[in-house]
């Protein structure tokens, strides 16, 4: 593909939005594999997206992720010729829902999570889930226990803490679709890190395995429940948080390097 090509024939990036009443909205750009932030409400999330694809593209540059997809390739070539100029959203969705970032929550099922991922898409989010275990596994490494263990205050998860809910919910976001999916064995002297590299392969297998045709089911599961007992699940809609998930909590992770160096904690790595 050439860079004019690449110029012409850049379409804008769908953007889905769930509004949590008097909270602000969370917003998702589904064909980049993790993608998402907060905003004050749909509006502002549409006025920001641009910059936050622009810095997601950055990360995949400096990650050697750039061929993740074809969207990634794509948006990386654009940066190079015009630094984003023309870089455009479009509000495919929006539903009502919760605060996301608060643990236990449930999230929306779009219109968008009923359709099927092929393996090459599902293989682009475990890629990208996988590359950002390692980023969080090169930052975790040159903290010591006592910052590991460190919590700015009671409302605030340690790191330690935070690499341990990460690995709870890479296997429970599995579950969503699988009431009988067996809980994972817990190895003696495994560091949390380790655990979620085991698991994250764990269910890179389990989620190439599932058949084509049962990627569309919806399920409701039965047994780890969010705040809604109702909430609806997809094979699509998995993947899609598993990677922001993980997108998620390595921002909060560099927030803990800035604790550890003596800067202030932000809202989004509290427990609530």
């Amino acid at each position: 593909m050439s860079d004019q090509d690449v110029h012409s024939q850049l379409p804008p990036f769908n953007l889905l939005v769930e509004v949590a009443p008097c909270e602000g909205c969370f917003a998702h750009v589904p064909a980049l594999p993790g993608l998402c932030f907060r905003a004050n409400d749909p509006e502002a999330a549409e006025r920001i997206a641009p910059g936050q694809i622009a810095n997601y593209s950055q990360w995949l540059l400096a990650e050697d992720l750039v061929d993740l997809n074809s969207e990634a390739d794509a948006l990386v070539r654009r940066a190079h010729i015009s630094n984003f100029t023309g870089v455009r959203v479009v509000e495919t969705e929006r539903r009502d829902g919760s605060p996301l970032w608060i643990s236990g929550n449930p999230a929306v099922l779009f219109d968008y999570d009923r359709h099927p991922l092929y393996d090459n898409a599902v293989t682009a989010h475990l890629r990208f889930t996988r590359q950002v275990a390692k980023r969080i596994r090169m930052m975790v490494a040159v903290m010591s226990l006592g910052q590991r263990e460190q919590k700015p205050a009671v409302q605030y998860r340690s790191v330690d803490e935070t690499l341990t809910h990460i690995g709870n919910c890479v296997w429970w976001y599995c579950t969503r679709i699988d009431d009988e999916l067996p809980e994972p064995d817990e190895r003696a002297k495994e560091t949390p890190m380790a655990r979620i590299e085991r698991l994250l392969e764990a269910a890179g297998e389990y989620l190439l395995a599932v058949p084509l045709q049962a990627r569309t089911t919806v399920h409701v599961p039965i047994r780890f429940l969010t705040e809604d007992p109702r909430e609806a699940w997809t094979h699509t809609k998995v993947c899609r948080r598993q990677a922001e998930h993980m997108w998620e909590h390595l921002q909060t992770l560099r927030q803990a390097e800035r604790i550890a160096g003596g800067g202030r904690p932000g809202l989004e790595h509290r427990i609530q």
